[in-house]
Protein backbone atom coordinates (compact mmCIF):
# COMPACT_ATOMS: atom_id res chain seq x y z
CA UNK A 1 0.00 0.00 0.00
CA UNK A 2 3.03 2.29 0.16
CA UNK A 3 6.95 2.33 -0.03
CA UNK A 4 6.89 1.73 3.50
CA UNK A 5 5.01 -2.08 2.85
CA UNK A 6 6.31 -3.57 -0.39
CA UNK A 7 8.48 -2.05 -3.29
CA UNK A 8 6.21 -1.02 -6.09
CA UNK A 9 5.39 -3.04 -8.73
CA UNK A 10 7.22 -1.74 -11.56
CA UNK A 11 10.01 -3.54 -13.00
CA UNK A 12 12.04 -0.53 -12.85
CA UNK A 13 11.36 3.09 -11.65
CA UNK A 14 12.83 5.85 -14.09
CA UNK A 15 16.10 7.83 -12.50
CA UNK A 16 14.44 11.59 -11.08
CA UNK A 17 15.65 14.61 -12.82
CA UNK A 18 15.01 17.03 -9.77
CA UNK A 19 15.49 19.74 -12.01
CA UNK A 20 13.97 23.37 -10.21
CA UNK A 21 11.73 23.26 -13.46
CA UNK A 22 9.75 20.80 -11.70
CA UNK A 23 8.15 23.86 -9.63
CA UNK A 24 7.45 25.46 -12.76
CA UNK A 25 5.39 22.37 -13.30
CA UNK A 26 3.57 22.10 -10.12
CA UNK A 27 2.92 26.38 -10.82
CA UNK A 28 1.20 25.88 -13.72
CA UNK A 29 -0.31 22.59 -13.54
CA UNK A 30 -2.12 23.84 -9.92
CA UNK A 31 -3.52 27.15 -11.98
CA UNK A 32 -4.89 24.21 -14.52
CA UNK A 33 -6.48 22.83 -11.91
CA UNK A 34 -7.89 25.61 -10.23
CA UNK A 35 -9.63 26.03 -14.10
CA UNK A 36 -11.36 22.44 -13.43
CA UNK A 37 -12.44 23.15 -10.21
CA UNK A 38 -14.27 26.62 -10.89
CA UNK A 39 -16.27 24.97 -13.37
CA UNK A 40 -17.37 22.19 -11.50
CA UNK A 41 -18.46 25.03 -8.49
CA UNK A 42 -19.16 28.29 -11.08
CA UNK A 43 -22.74 27.87 -9.79
CA UNK A 44 -22.15 27.38 -6.10
CA UNK A 45 -21.37 31.34 -5.23
CA UNK A 46 -23.88 32.42 -7.49
CA UNK A 47 -26.73 30.19 -6.13
CA UNK A 48 -28.87 33.02 -5.06
CA UNK A 49 -29.04 34.78 -7.80
CA UNK A 50 -29.80 31.44 -9.81
CA UNK A 51 -32.23 30.60 -7.84
CA UNK A 52 -34.64 33.98 -8.14
CA UNK A 53 -33.78 33.46 -11.82
CA UNK A 54 -34.87 29.80 -12.17
CA UNK A 55 -36.74 29.72 -9.11
CA UNK A 56 -34.63 26.77 -8.19
CA UNK A 57 -34.99 24.43 -4.92
CA UNK A 58 -32.47 22.49 -2.77
CA UNK A 59 -33.30 19.28 -4.45
CA UNK A 60 -33.17 20.68 -8.25
CA UNK A 61 -29.88 22.54 -7.09
CA UNK A 62 -28.70 19.17 -6.30
CA UNK A 63 -29.50 17.66 -9.37
CA UNK A 64 -27.81 20.51 -11.26
CA UNK A 65 -24.18 19.74 -9.13
CA UNK A 66 -24.76 16.39 -10.23
CA UNK A 67 -25.34 16.81 -13.86
CA UNK A 68 -22.17 18.19 -13.75
CA UNK A 69 -20.20 15.01 -11.67
CA UNK A 70 -21.48 11.85 -13.61
CA UNK A 71 -19.92 13.01 -17.39
CA UNK A 72 -17.07 14.14 -15.28
CA UNK A 73 -16.55 10.93 -13.58
CA UNK A 74 -17.22 9.27 -16.92
CA UNK A 75 -14.31 10.78 -18.48
CA UNK A 76 -11.89 10.22 -16.14
CA UNK A 77 -10.84 7.09 -17.33
CA UNK A 78 -10.68 8.20 -21.24
CA UNK A 79 -8.59 11.53 -20.24
CA UNK A 80 -6.08 9.57 -18.15
CA UNK A 81 -5.40 7.18 -20.59
CA UNK A 82 -5.09 10.19 -23.22
CA UNK A 83 -2.34 11.67 -20.99
CA UNK A 84 -0.40 8.86 -20.50
CA UNK A 85 -0.50 7.64 -24.00
CA UNK A 86 0.01 10.99 -25.59
CA UNK A 87 1.23 13.33 -23.25
CA UNK A 88 -0.02 15.28 -20.72
CA UNK A 89 0.65 19.11 -22.16
CA UNK A 90 -1.19 18.26 -25.19
CA UNK A 91 -3.98 16.87 -23.16
CA UNK A 92 -3.97 19.45 -20.51
CA UNK A 93 -4.34 22.08 -23.53
CA UNK A 94 -7.54 20.53 -24.96
CA UNK A 95 -9.35 20.19 -21.79
CA UNK A 96 -8.96 23.69 -20.90
CA UNK A 97 -10.34 24.97 -23.79
CA UNK A 98 -13.19 22.46 -23.42
CA UNK A 99 -13.86 24.14 -20.16
CA UNK A 100 -13.13 27.49 -21.85
CA UNK A 101 -16.34 27.03 -24.40
CA UNK A 102 -18.58 25.17 -21.94
CA UNK A 103 -18.71 27.98 -18.99
CA UNK A 104 -19.24 30.56 -21.79
CA UNK A 105 -22.31 28.45 -22.58
CA UNK A 106 -23.47 27.79 -19.21
CA UNK A 107 -23.91 31.68 -18.80
CA UNK A 108 -26.44 31.76 -22.19
CA UNK A 109 -28.63 29.33 -20.66
CA UNK A 110 -32.37 30.34 -20.33
CA UNK A 111 -34.05 26.92 -18.68
CA UNK A 112 -32.89 24.48 -16.83
CA UNK A 113 -32.54 22.29 -19.31
CA UNK A 114 -30.14 24.29 -20.86
CA UNK A 115 -28.18 24.70 -17.54
CA UNK A 116 -28.23 20.71 -16.85
CA UNK A 117 -27.06 20.62 -20.78
CA UNK A 118 -24.03 22.70 -20.02
CA UNK A 119 -23.15 21.93 -16.44
CA UNK A 120 -23.00 17.92 -17.81
CA UNK A 121 -20.34 19.34 -21.39
CA UNK A 122 -18.83 20.84 -18.41
CA UNK A 123 -18.15 18.03 -16.54
CA UNK A 124 -16.55 15.82 -19.21
CA UNK A 125 -14.66 19.00 -20.48
CA UNK A 126 -13.38 19.20 -16.21
CA UNK A 127 -12.24 15.62 -16.11
CA UNK A 128 -9.22 16.16 -17.74
CA UNK A 129 -7.59 18.50 -14.99
CA UNK A 130 -6.69 16.58 -12.14
CA UNK A 131 -5.53 13.16 -13.73
CA UNK A 132 -3.26 14.83 -16.71
CA UNK A 133 -1.76 17.15 -14.29
CA UNK A 134 -1.62 14.54 -12.07
CA UNK A 135 0.58 12.22 -14.22
CA UNK A 136 2.84 14.98 -15.33
CA UNK A 137 3.44 15.56 -11.84
CA UNK A 138 4.50 12.20 -10.67
CA UNK A 139 7.02 12.35 -13.37
CA UNK A 140 8.49 15.54 -12.78
CA UNK A 141 9.00 14.63 -8.81
CA UNK A 142 11.47 12.02 -7.03
CA UNK A 143 9.83 9.56 -4.45
CA UNK A 144 10.71 11.68 -1.48
CA UNK A 145 8.34 14.33 -2.70
CA UNK A 146 4.94 12.56 -3.97
CA UNK A 147 3.19 13.11 -1.52
CA UNK A 148 3.60 16.92 -1.40
CA UNK A 149 3.28 17.92 -4.82
CA UNK A 150 0.58 15.86 -5.24
CA UNK A 151 -0.83 17.37 -2.47
CA UNK A 152 0.38 21.20 -3.25
CA UNK A 153 -1.00 21.35 -7.01
CA UNK A 154 -4.56 19.50 -5.59
CA UNK A 155 -4.85 21.61 -2.66
CA UNK A 156 -4.08 24.91 -3.45
CA UNK A 157 -4.98 24.33 -7.41
CA UNK A 158 -8.98 23.34 -5.66
CA UNK A 159 -8.34 26.59 -3.09
CA UNK A 160 -8.04 29.00 -5.70
CA UNK A 161 -10.85 27.53 -8.49
CA UNK A 162 -12.95 27.67 -5.33
CA UNK A 163 -11.81 31.15 -4.27
CA UNK A 164 -12.95 32.04 -7.82
CA UNK A 165 -16.25 29.94 -7.66
CA UNK A 166 -17.07 31.00 -3.79
CA UNK A 167 -16.01 34.54 -4.09
CA UNK A 168 -14.65 36.06 -7.00
CA UNK A 169 -17.58 35.41 -9.32
CA UNK A 170 -20.11 36.69 -7.05
CA UNK A 171 -18.11 39.90 -6.23
CA UNK A 172 -17.65 40.68 -10.16
CA UNK A 173 -21.24 39.43 -10.69
CA UNK A 174 -22.65 41.98 -7.94
CA UNK A 175 -20.02 45.15 -8.18
CA UNK A 176 -18.85 44.66 -11.58
CA UNK A 177 -20.85 43.13 -14.06
CA UNK A 178 -24.44 43.06 -15.08
CA UNK A 179 -25.44 40.05 -13.05
CA UNK A 180 -23.70 36.51 -12.62
CA UNK A 181 -24.18 35.94 -16.76
CA UNK A 182 -21.90 38.42 -17.83
CA UNK A 183 -19.75 37.66 -14.88
CA UNK A 184 -19.47 34.00 -16.09
CA UNK A 185 -18.16 35.37 -19.74
CA UNK A 186 -15.14 37.18 -18.28
CA UNK A 187 -14.00 34.21 -16.06
CA UNK A 188 -13.76 32.33 -19.22
CA UNK A 189 -11.87 34.46 -20.68
CA UNK A 190 -9.44 33.99 -18.09
CA UNK A 191 -9.91 30.50 -18.21
CA UNK A 192 -8.28 30.90 -22.10
CA UNK A 193 -5.70 32.36 -20.96
CA UNK A 194 -5.06 29.47 -19.16
CA UNK A 195 -4.89 26.96 -21.52
CA UNK A 196 -2.23 29.19 -23.97
CA UNK A 197 -0.10 29.04 -21.00
CA UNK A 198 -0.57 25.32 -20.56
CA UNK A 199 0.46 24.81 -24.07
CA UNK A 200 3.30 27.34 -23.72
CA UNK A 201 5.05 26.20 -20.17
CA UNK A 202 3.90 22.67 -19.17
CA UNK A 203 6.33 19.89 -20.14
CA UNK A 204 5.21 15.97 -19.97
CA UNK A 205 8.20 15.00 -18.46
CA UNK A 206 11.99 16.03 -17.99
CA UNK A 207 14.49 15.68 -20.77
CA UNK A 208 15.60 12.06 -21.18
CA UNK A 209 12.77 10.22 -19.78
CA UNK A 210 9.96 8.75 -20.66
CA UNK A 211 6.60 11.24 -21.34
CA UNK A 212 4.07 8.32 -22.56
CA UNK A 213 3.52 4.60 -22.84
CA UNK A 214 1.84 2.68 -25.08
CA UNK A 215 -0.44 0.72 -22.36
CA UNK A 216 -1.17 2.59 -20.07
CA UNK A 217 -4.13 0.60 -18.32
CA UNK A 218 -4.38 -3.15 -17.69
CA UNK A 219 -7.79 -4.80 -17.34
CA UNK A 220 -5.77 -7.46 -15.16
CA UNK A 221 -5.46 -5.31 -12.85
CA UNK A 222 -9.29 -5.16 -11.96
CA UNK A 223 -8.33 -8.24 -10.20
CA UNK A 224 -5.93 -6.80 -7.78
CA UNK A 225 -7.45 -6.11 -4.01
CA UNK A 226 -5.03 -2.57 -3.90
CA UNK A 227 -6.82 -1.12 -6.56
CA UNK A 228 -10.28 -1.11 -4.77
CA UNK A 229 -8.64 0.00 -1.86
CA UNK A 230 -7.61 2.63 -2.90
CA UNK A 231 -11.04 3.08 -5.03
CA UNK A 232 -12.90 2.70 -2.18
CA UNK A 233 -11.31 5.09 0.16
CA UNK A 234 -10.92 7.42 -2.67
CA UNK A 235 -15.24 6.99 -3.01
CA UNK A 236 -15.15 8.63 0.55
CA UNK A 237 -13.16 11.24 -0.41
CA UNK A 238 -15.21 12.51 -3.16
CA UNK A 239 -18.17 12.06 -1.29
CA UNK A 240 -17.23 14.56 1.30
CA UNK A 241 -15.88 16.67 -1.52
CA UNK A 242 -18.98 16.93 -3.37
CA UNK A 243 -20.98 17.61 0.07
CA UNK A 244 -18.80 20.13 1.02
CA UNK A 245 -18.24 22.17 -1.91
CA UNK A 246 -21.71 22.13 -2.89
CA UNK A 247 -23.94 22.85 0.30
CA UNK A 248 -20.71 24.77 2.62
CA UNK A 249 -21.39 28.38 0.88
CA UNK A 250 -24.99 28.23 1.01
CA UNK A 251 -24.99 26.59 4.40
CA UNK A 252 -23.11 30.06 5.45
CA UNK A 253 -25.11 31.98 3.04
CA UNK A 254 -28.45 30.69 5.02
CA UNK A 255 -26.50 30.98 8.36
CA UNK A 256 -25.84 34.97 7.57
CA UNK A 257 -29.30 35.32 7.10
CA UNK A 258 -31.34 33.73 9.67
CA UNK A 259 -29.14 33.92 12.31
CA UNK A 260 -27.63 37.18 11.88
CA UNK A 261 -30.03 38.89 9.74
CA UNK A 262 -28.46 39.68 6.92
CA UNK A 263 -30.32 40.13 3.12
CA UNK A 264 -29.61 38.09 0.30
CA UNK A 265 -26.83 40.26 -1.10
CA UNK A 266 -24.91 40.77 2.32
CA UNK A 267 -25.14 36.98 3.28
CA UNK A 268 -24.14 35.97 -0.15
CA UNK A 269 -20.95 38.04 -0.10
CA UNK A 270 -20.03 37.47 3.44
CA UNK A 271 -21.01 33.66 3.05
CA UNK A 272 -18.32 33.44 -0.20
CA UNK A 273 -15.57 35.27 2.08
CA UNK A 274 -16.01 32.82 5.14
CA UNK A 275 -16.15 29.76 2.41
CA UNK A 276 -12.96 31.27 0.26
CA UNK A 277 -10.53 32.02 3.48
CA UNK A 278 -11.72 29.19 5.93
CA UNK A 279 -12.67 26.04 3.71
CA UNK A 280 -10.45 27.36 0.25
CA UNK A 281 -7.71 28.98 1.56
CA UNK A 282 -6.68 28.01 4.84
CA UNK A 283 -8.35 24.34 4.31
CA UNK A 284 -7.49 23.29 1.39
CA UNK A 285 -5.02 25.86 0.04
CA UNK A 286 -2.52 25.51 3.33
CA UNK A 287 -3.87 22.17 5.17
CA UNK A 288 -3.44 19.86 2.23
CA UNK A 289 0.07 20.48 1.10
CA UNK A 290 1.12 20.44 4.69
CA UNK A 291 -1.33 17.05 5.25
CA UNK A 292 1.02 15.71 2.11
CA UNK A 293 4.54 16.65 3.50
CA UNK A 294 3.24 15.29 6.83
CA UNK A 295 2.57 11.88 4.85
CA UNK A 296 5.96 11.74 3.48
CA UNK A 297 7.68 12.40 6.54
CA UNK A 298 5.20 9.38 8.03
CA UNK A 299 6.36 7.21 5.15
CA UNK A 300 10.13 7.84 5.74
CA UNK A 301 9.55 6.60 9.61
CA UNK A 302 7.56 3.63 8.63
CA UNK A 303 3.59 4.51 8.82
CA UNK A 304 2.24 3.33 5.74
CA UNK A 305 0.66 6.35 4.07
CA UNK A 306 -3.12 4.40 3.33
CA UNK A 307 -3.26 5.14 7.61
CA UNK A 308 -3.04 8.77 7.51
CA UNK A 309 -5.87 8.54 4.61
CA UNK A 310 -7.98 6.87 6.78
CA UNK A 311 -7.39 9.26 9.26
CA UNK A 312 -8.63 12.19 7.65
CA UNK A 313 -11.79 10.24 6.42
CA UNK A 314 -12.62 9.74 10.07
CA UNK A 315 -12.33 13.18 10.98
CA UNK A 316 -14.58 14.55 8.00
CA UNK A 317 -17.48 11.79 9.56
CA UNK A 318 -17.02 13.78 12.74
CA UNK A 319 -16.94 17.15 11.48
CA UNK A 320 -20.53 16.00 8.98
CA UNK A 321 -22.28 14.89 12.61
CA UNK A 322 -21.15 18.07 13.87
CA UNK A 323 -22.78 20.38 10.96
CA UNK A 324 -25.65 18.14 11.07
CA UNK A 325 -26.41 20.12 14.16
CA UNK A 326 -27.23 22.80 12.56
CA UNK A 327 -23.96 25.18 13.92
CA UNK A 328 -24.71 28.63 13.77
CA UNK A 329 -21.67 30.34 15.99
CA UNK A 330 -19.30 31.97 13.61
CA UNK A 331 -15.94 30.83 15.62
CA UNK A 332 -16.93 27.10 15.47
CA UNK A 333 -17.75 27.51 12.16
CA UNK A 334 -14.43 28.74 11.06
CA UNK A 335 -12.41 25.72 12.84
CA UNK A 336 -14.77 23.15 11.30
CA UNK A 337 -14.85 24.72 8.15
CA UNK A 338 -10.54 24.70 7.99
CA UNK A 339 -10.57 21.35 8.88
CA UNK A 340 -13.22 20.22 6.44
CA UNK A 341 -11.44 21.96 3.75
CA UNK A 342 -8.13 20.07 4.40
CA UNK A 343 -9.81 16.64 4.91
CA UNK A 344 -12.03 15.85 2.47
CA UNK A 345 -9.54 16.93 -0.01
CA UNK A 346 -6.66 14.50 1.15
CA UNK A 347 -7.84 12.60 -1.93
CA UNK A 348 -4.37 13.38 -3.42
CA UNK A 349 -2.65 11.55 -0.82
CA UNK A 350 -3.78 8.15 -2.45
CA UNK A 351 -2.49 9.57 -5.84
CA UNK A 352 0.54 9.53 -4.54
CA UNK A 353 0.26 6.33 -3.11
CA UNK A 354 -0.86 5.15 -7.06
CA UNK A 355 2.39 6.43 -8.35
CA UNK A 356 4.31 4.36 -5.84
CA UNK A 357 2.49 1.19 -6.59
CA UNK A 358 2.36 1.28 -10.32
CA UNK A 359 4.81 3.89 -11.57
CA UNK A 360 4.41 7.71 -12.12
CA UNK A 361 4.31 6.26 -16.46
CA UNK A 362 0.39 5.09 -15.92
CA UNK A 363 -0.37 7.41 -13.05
CA UNK A 364 -2.64 9.28 -14.80
CA UNK A 365 -4.44 6.28 -16.47
CA UNK A 366 -5.06 4.62 -12.66
CA UNK A 367 -5.96 7.33 -11.24
CA UNK A 368 -8.53 7.96 -13.82
CA UNK A 369 -10.11 4.89 -12.97
CA UNK A 370 -10.11 5.19 -9.56
CA UNK A 371 -11.58 8.68 -9.95
CA UNK A 372 -13.97 7.72 -12.54
CA UNK A 373 -15.66 5.17 -9.71
CA UNK A 374 -15.34 7.49 -6.45
CA UNK A 375 -16.16 10.49 -8.76
CA UNK A 376 -19.51 8.14 -9.56
CA UNK A 377 -19.99 7.57 -6.10
CA UNK A 378 -19.59 11.45 -5.10
CA UNK A 379 -22.17 12.16 -7.66
CA UNK A 380 -24.90 10.03 -6.74
CA UNK A 381 -24.21 10.90 -2.90
CA UNK A 382 -24.73 15.21 -4.07
CA UNK A 383 -27.79 14.17 -6.15
CA UNK A 384 -29.65 12.54 -2.93
CA UNK A 385 -27.92 15.03 -0.54
CA UNK A 386 -30.42 17.49 -1.88
CA UNK A 387 -33.89 15.56 -1.58
CA UNK A 388 -33.03 14.35 2.00
CA UNK A 389 -32.78 17.36 3.17
CA UNK A 390 -35.96 18.27 1.88
CA UNK A 391 -37.62 15.13 3.41
CA UNK A 392 -35.65 15.70 6.82
CA UNK A 393 -37.02 19.52 6.87
CA UNK A 394 -40.20 18.20 7.27
CA UNK A 395 -41.89 21.55 7.10
CA UNK A 396 -40.22 22.81 9.35
CA UNK A 397 -39.69 27.23 9.09
CA UNK A 398 -36.05 26.90 10.43
CA UNK A 399 -33.94 27.93 6.94
CA UNK A 400 -31.28 25.10 8.15
CA UNK A 401 -33.48 22.44 8.69
CA UNK A 402 -32.76 20.47 5.34
CA UNK A 403 -28.76 20.85 6.16
CA UNK A 404 -29.34 18.01 8.56
CA UNK A 405 -30.41 15.34 5.95
CA UNK A 406 -27.36 17.45 3.51
CA UNK A 407 -24.63 16.35 5.86
CA UNK A 408 -26.18 13.54 7.44
CA UNK A 409 -26.23 11.79 4.29
CA UNK A 410 -22.67 12.22 3.85
CA UNK A 411 -21.98 10.87 6.96
CA UNK A 412 -23.33 7.69 6.12
CA UNK A 413 -21.81 7.35 2.91
CA UNK A 414 -18.00 8.25 4.06
CA UNK A 415 -18.76 5.58 6.92
CA UNK A 416 -19.26 3.04 4.45
CA UNK A 417 -16.41 3.66 2.16
CA UNK A 418 -14.50 4.08 5.39
CA UNK A 419 -15.33 0.58 6.50
CA UNK A 420 -14.95 -1.30 3.09
CA UNK A 421 -11.66 0.13 2.51
CA UNK A 422 -10.51 -0.14 6.03
CA UNK A 423 -11.57 -3.91 5.53
CA UNK A 424 -9.56 -4.32 2.59
CA UNK A 425 -6.19 -2.97 3.89
CA UNK A 426 -6.20 -4.66 6.96
CA UNK A 427 -6.45 -7.77 4.82
CA UNK A 428 -3.84 -6.59 2.81
CA UNK A 429 -1.53 -6.26 5.80
CA UNK A 430 -2.35 -9.94 6.86
CA UNK A 431 -1.45 -11.40 3.89
CA UNK A 432 1.77 -9.68 3.26
CA UNK A 433 2.23 -10.35 7.40
CA UNK A 434 1.31 -13.79 6.73
CA UNK A 435 3.78 -13.71 3.24
CA UNK A 436 6.61 -12.59 5.15
CA UNK A 437 6.41 -15.45 7.76
CA UNK A 438 6.75 -18.26 5.22
CA UNK A 439 9.90 -17.29 3.85
CA UNK A 440 12.61 -19.52 4.60
CA UNK A 441 15.55 -17.80 6.87
CA UNK A 442 18.71 -18.19 5.92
Amino acid sequence: MSTSQAPPRTSALPAFNTSSYRWIILVVGTLAYATSHFARQNYTGIQKFMQADFDLDRGTLGVLAAAFFYPYALFQMPWGVASDKFGSRAVTTLGILLIAATTAGFATSQSEQALLFWRAAGGAASAVAYVSVAGGVARWFPPNERGFSQAAFGGMGGALGEGAAFFLLPVIAIYFASGWREATNTIALAIIAMAVLCAIVLRSAPAGQQATTKKPFSWQLLADPHLWCYTTLFAGFMVGTRTGQAWIAIYLADVYASAYGYDTNAAVVAAGIFATVAYSLLGRGIGVPVAGKLSDVLVRKGISRTVVVIGWLVLVIVLFQALSMRVTALWLLAIIAVLAGTSVNCFTLITASVSETYGPQKTASITGFINMCGQLVGATSLAVSGYLGVFMGGGSTDPLAEYQGVWLSGVATVTVATLVGTGLFVRLRHRAAVAAATVPQF
